[in-house]
């Protein structure tokens, strides 16, 4: 009997409901639930945990849900997201390091789908949250992180992409429990005025994207091409630099 894999992206409940929907929707009987560590969570450290217990009960009897890898990786973290934060300010007018982050959590399942025969990575992102504005998830830079991961050659689902927040309620349903936390982090809501606005400077961000944010994912996927290859351990910071500089 042949397997049909994929890694999962667990964080709250938009990655649930995404597990969910993309056994449903391509057949999956076996998923790798993952958790990424960024070094700026806080809060509930369990949350994540049950968020993969809840996944197993609403699975149960239609695909295996295995033990959550935990994965990390600092020094990429604060080579894409810290390091060159005055920099990309300079140049895109862009300073939250919510942004690359994102792709920081995607990039981080990529040796782990290499590893699996390029297994596909599910994620839970959303193009909007019924009309509230994340700025690490617009429809610009999930198209951005899809073409990213296309080049390592892994597929990067986003089965709940367009749902409201009443779908995503419908699919999760009763398993998952009122008023249910989720890991926080303590960089949350940088990029929000006082009065929840965000507002942003839509052309510095398309710059943005397209000569930083995607080049730095292609550039870290061939270190780590190289690396398998035998090339020495990557210095991260010095890639960004080198496409930033380019």
């Amino acid at each position: 009997m042949t397997t049909s894999l994929a890694i999962v992206q667990i964080a709250g409940r938009d990655s649930v409901a995404a597990a969910v929907t993309a056994v449903r929707e391509r057949g999956f009987d076996s998923l790798v639930p993952t958790i990424a560590f960024t070094g700026t969570e806080t809060g509930d450290r369990e949350a994540p945990l049950r968020a993969v217990a809840t996944l197993r009960s609403l699975l149960a009897g239609i695909a295996e849900v295995h033990e959550p890898v935990p994965l990390s990786d600092p020094a990429l973290w604060s080579a894409m997201n810290s390091r060159p934060a005055a920099e990309l300010h300079r140049r895109f007018g862009v300073c939250s390091p919510c942004l690359a982050c994102h792709l920081y959590l995607h990039l981080l399942r990529v040796p782990l789908a290499w590893s699996h025969d390029n297994a596909p990575i599910v994620s839970g992102e959303r193009d909007t949250h019924d009309g509230r504005v994340k700025l690490s998830q617009t429809p610009a830079s999930i198209d951005a992180s899809v073409r990213v991961l296309a080049y390592a050659e892994v597929e990067l689902l986003q089965p709940v992409r367009t749902a409201s927040d009443k779908e995503i309620a419908a699919i999760v349903g009763d398993a998952w429990p009122p008023g249910e936390t989720r890991l926080g982090c303590q960089l949350a809501d940088n990029y929000m005025s006082f009065d929840g606005t965000v507002a942003y400077d839509e052309a510095g961000y398309a710059r943005y994207l397209a000569d930083y944010f995607e080049p730095v994912g292609r550039a870290v996927i061939d270190a780590w091409r190289a690396e398998r290859a035998g090339a020495p351990a990557t210095d991260f910071n010095a890639v960004v630099r080198g496409v930033i500089e380019g």
